[in-house]
């Protein structure tokens, strides 16, 4: 049913017949709310836009270094110490809320816990409360010494009482999101505060492993990750996909070595040329895409740490490339076959160092839009088959309360054809 303005008249199908499905059942957006503080209305607002455009995952990056926002029933002391206020959390009511607020409208929650670097705000208490240091390096300085930004922070996997905290922290995820896949995350491990620690040293040496080389810290990290599995396991009771992203496990073809591909799925953040794809691919993992080079949705904006023109994966990524980045087409550049059950599909991300709740719809609509037709229809025509009608879903979401940013003057959206070049 539509109103035709011409007619002054409503104009109603009698019968339509539809056939409709997805190209990739992975069709995502990655919402950070660490760096920066995302109300639950707001984030029902981004639930409400992803199912208008038939996106069926919200990746839940709840915590990091720069705070602990999720309030862990068995962990209480983790959002009591890394929470920026008592306001910026989310309780176990708002999840289960929003659990069932995204699950009515085709939306699945799929939390991430990533470790073991990505943490440091929440972790300090693990010395007054005897369990030792839970928590390296949080908030050492010179910082771009021991992480890719600050505050810096990464677990201590030689210390026993991690693994009980994580199977705490697990268990809770599990009893509120009840997902049927886990992002273990595992990205951008730094192994230079390892490396001047004392304790893991001695765990090193005791293992015979004594050039504190690159293939020791490895040995250490799968020590890590494999130890931590199991807790995940237990908590959720069954063995569920885990997702991790590309990181010095999967790099130089090496994934296998470390990884179980029957097990992991492997989120690419790279560029899209990167030839760990290829490798990864071969290889026979799973896949699900968010090459930065074309869906980072963070890109383009001013430096936050110091000065500088741009944030280091500028410039701005345009409603265009989005479009324009196919998962099919990545995998065949590599003068590979396409295997569609391999490519699960991809996500677009939005890493919140520079937007919280306030802006963060116009940073992500309608640029969002473009990810879900490639990911729903993966189409063989380019953005410009498909600018007018982008130019419209701009509006209709507008229209339904979706701060979506303008993609041109309203006048080129009224004389359709004459902004070209």
């Amino acid at each position: 049913m539509a109103w035709d303005d011409s007619l002054e008249s409503m104009i109603m199908l009698t019968d339509a017949n539809i056939s409709d499905s997805p190209a990739f059942v992975h069709r995502g957006l990655l919402i950070d709310t660490s760096r920066n503080f995302v109300s639950v209305p707001v984030i029902k607002k981004i639930i409400d836009a992803m199912s208008y455009d038939k996106l069926n995952v919200f990746h839940w990056h709840l915590t990091d270094t720069h705070s602990f926002p999720f309030v862990s029933t068995r962990e209480p002391r983790l959002a009591l110490y890394g929470a920026y206020s008592p306001s910026k959390v989310y309780r176990p009511e708002d999840i289960k809320e929003l659990v069932h607020y995204a699950t009515v409208r085709g939306v699945k929650i799929v939390p991430e816990f990533d470790a073991p670097a990505h943490v440091g705000s929440g972790w300090e208490w693990g010395e007054r409360a005897g369990m030792g240091q839970l928590a390296l390096c949080v908030n050492k300085e010179p910082w771009p010494t021991y992480c890719v930004e600050p505050p810096c922070g990464i677990l201590n996997p030689v210390n026993d009482n991690i693994y009980s905290v994580l199977s705490n922290i697990y268990q809770d995820m599990n009893d509120l999101f009840q997902s049927d896949i886990f992002h273990m995350g595992g990205d951008e491990v730094n192994f230079s505060c390892w490396n001047e620690t004392t304790e893991i040293i001695d765990w090193l040496r005791a293992r015979g492993r004594n050039d504190y080389s690159k293939e020791d810290f490895l040995y250490l990290w799968t020590h890590f990750q494999n130890r931590s599995l199991e807790e995940v396991d237990k908590a959720y009771g069954n063995k569920q996909p885990i997702v991790l992203w590309t990181s010095g496990l999967t790099e130089d073809g090496h994934a296998d070595k470390f990884l179980d591909k029957e097990r992991y799925i492997i989120q690419i953040w790279t560029t899209g040329t990167d030839q760990s794809i290829a490798q990864l691919y071969r290889q026979g993992f799973k896949l699900i895409m968010s090459n930065y080079d074309a869906w980072y949705f963070d890109c383009g904006y001013g430096q936050w740490v110091g000065e500088g023109p741009n944030n280091w994966c500028s410039p701005y990524i345009g409603w265009q490339k989005v479009y324009e980045n196919s998962p099919r087409k990545l995998i065949v550049n590599f003068n590979e076959t396409f295997n569609g059950k391999q490519i699960l599909g991809g996500e677009a991300a939005i890493w919140s160092e520079q937007v919280d709740g306030a802006a963060i719809e116009g940073k992500l609509w309608p640029r969002s839009s473009a990810l879900a037709e490639r990911l729903w229809t993966d189409p063989d025509t380019n953005w410009r088959a498909a600018e007018h009608r982008m130019n419209h879903h701009r509006e209709r979401l507008v229209q339904r309360g979706i701060q979506a940013d303008a993609l041109q003057p309203e006048w080129c959206h009224q004389n359709d054809g004459y902004c070209f070049l």
